[in-house]
């Protein structure tokens, strides 16, 4: 396979295999966004006069056939080519000549690299921002519930609340992560493009805000060493707010397993959402949940993994970020998947006011037996006193 950059023709194998590792297979999630922004890099250079608008004519033809291609399944990215990135010029220049040679012109794979993640990024924020709201308005319709709940502390009955509130308590915590979006995605709504291997082209005049606009960022982020800083710290900023959205799902999830226990049974999921037992028959399992509760636990460990291959890295482009891709992908997966089947769960969760109702026992009233002397006049601590005694003494 044709190589485009490297110090020999014939790379040793097992250096090839190590150094490139499942780059090739990620980039064909990323290779749309290479696309999107080559498109709008080819439109820049014509408009610099670096190639002739009929070269921009077949560069989009091509770039479009590239696309088609890969939507079809029958565009490969070759290990030896490590990347989106040179497949698709390998394929401009193999099958078209000159012109393609001329795609590469004032950007280098380390600003397309960063280019076509940051769009990934944007759209990523908008999609979970639509399965948030998905969540918060199955949590919203749950909260208008007047059904009576025991309300636990130390594990232990405390004092009553309704099934509403408690579905709004988490709606509410939902809502307020939900404002560390918008200023995210202001600070990530910025072209990298053309800053390429982070440094910039003294002597080359890279229009980067017409390159930003034509692909719909607010702006060019303007220094070319901070564009190469962004790598990482800007999808590891997305984690994180991420991460605070499931701690919250971790704390639902665990409540939801443990009241759908036999002890427990306040809530129940149709049968169709459990599973059974091959030797017990009596068994309703709720793997979900439990599968719900690890896979949180490995979006954690993703999340440590962003932070940890960075720590150590001096500025300037470092191969150990090309790790953080799988990375990325993987947690931005889970996230998906996972509110979008918790969302499922509570649109479908079983509400048995029965159960809950017969929960209701008197002690979980002994606050507000307390607040009744207290309305007499009664100091605080002796009505407590005097409710505790009545409460613990023999009958």
């Amino acid at each position: 396979m044709t190589t485009l950059w490297h110090t020999s023709t014939n790379l040793d194998s097992l250096i090839e295999e190590f150094t490139v590792w499942d780059d090739y297979l990620i980039d064909t999630i990323f290779l749309p966004y290479d696309i999107r922004a080559s498109l709008a890099h080819a439109q820049m250079l014509q408009s610099i006069n670096i190639i002739s608008e009929e070269e921009l004519r077949l560069l989009e033809a091509w770039l479009q056939e590239i696309l088609d291609l890969h939507k079809a399944g029958n565009f490969h990215i070759d290990p030896s080519q490590e990347d989106c990135h040179t497949a698709i010029e390998v394929f401009l220049t193999e099958k078209y000549g000159d012109v393609g040679k001329k795609i590469h012109t004032g950007r280098s794979r380390n600003d397309q690299s960063l280019t076509m993640i940051r769009l990934f990024l944007k759209d990523q924020i908008m999609v979970s921002q639509n399965h948030m709201e998905a969540l918060i308005g199955a949590l919203s319709e749950k909260s208008s519930s007047i059904t009576p709940m025991p309300g636990y502390t130390h594990m232990q009955k405390a004092m009553p609340t309704t099934v509403g509130i408690w579905f709004a308590s988490y709606r509410d915590a939902l809502l307020d992560q939900m404002a560390f979006l918008p200023p995210l995605a202001s600070i990530i709504d910025q072209s990298p493009l053309g800053s390429a291997a982070w440094f910039g082209i003294e002597n080359f005049p890279n229009d980067r805000a017409l390159s930003a606009e034509l692909m719909g960022f607010a702006k060019a982020q303007e220094n070319p060493l901070y564009c190469g800083l962004s790598r990482w710290l800007f999808e590891h900023n997305f984690l994180w707010v991420l991460w605070n959205f499931l701690l919250i799902l971790w704390r639902l999830n665990n409540d939801l397993l443990l009241f759908t226990t036999g002890e427990f049974s306040y809530f129940s999921l149709p049968d169709n959402m459990t599973t059974g037992s091959s030797i017990m028959p009596q068994k309703r399992n709720y793997d979900v949940l439990e599968l719900i509760r690890a896979k949180i636990s490995l979006f954690f460990g993703y999340h440590d993994q962003m932070r940890n291959l960075y720590t150590h890295l001096i500025s300037g482009y470092q191969r150990d970020l090309q790790m953080t891709k799988t990375i990325f992908l993987s947690g931005c997966k889970i996230w998906n998947d996972m509110v979008q089947i918790m969302t499922h769960i509570i649109k479908e969760l079983q509400i048995n006011e029965a159960r809950l109702n017969a929960s209701m026992t008197t002690d979980l009233f002994a606050t507000e037996e307390v607040y009744k002397l207290v309305a007499q006049w009664k100091p605080f601590r002796d009505a407590y006193s005097e409710v505790k005694q009545k409460l613990f003494s023999p009958k």
